[in-house]
């Protein structure tokens, strides 16, 4: 199983469930796959929402090493608030999506209409945002 992040769960994160995680994954490197990204505001932080569009969002794609386990990836689900069980009640989707240099990867869509604040990040790069803003990245359950 392949997994595209572009935001909170990416390696060099500080939250707990990002670190246990890339214990994990094997990292594959710098990728990209279509869509538009926003940064949403919160008390905690500024978190990403991956939703369809025309630009490029950019991550990196991790496999998951032998022993990855469906707990594994209950533990990223949850942190995602995506409950394979109930959707629609998910504020994100876990779904294979396609990457722009071909080949496929599991990538969480953000399920809800954008919040009021929310930002376009025109460049499609989370981490790049934050730094170039100073703003504070999420230190919650989600995001990306």
């Amino acid at each position: 199983m392949r997994f595209f992040f572009y935001g909170t769960l990416l390696d060099g994160s500080d939250n707990p469930v990002a670190q246990a995680i890339h214990a994990l994954l094997e990292p594959l490197g710098p990728a990209t796959m279509r869509g538009a990204l926003h940064a949403i505001p919160d008390a905690l932080g500024w978190f990403p929402a991956l939703v369809a569009g025309d630009g490029l969002v950019h991550g990196k794609v991790y496999a998951a090493r032998p022993g990855f386990s469906a707990a594994d990836l209950a533990s990223m689900d949850g942190y995602e608030d995506f409950d394979p069980a109930n959707p629609a009640a998910s504020l994100y989707l876990r779904q294979e999506l396609e990457l722009t240099g071909g080949g496929t990867a599991q990538a969480y869509v953000w399920n809800r209409a954008l919040p009021a604040g929310a930002v376009p990040i025109a460049s499609g790069d989370f981490q790049e945002w934050l730094a170039s803003r100073g703003m504070p990245q999420f230190r919650g359950a989600h995001g990306g």
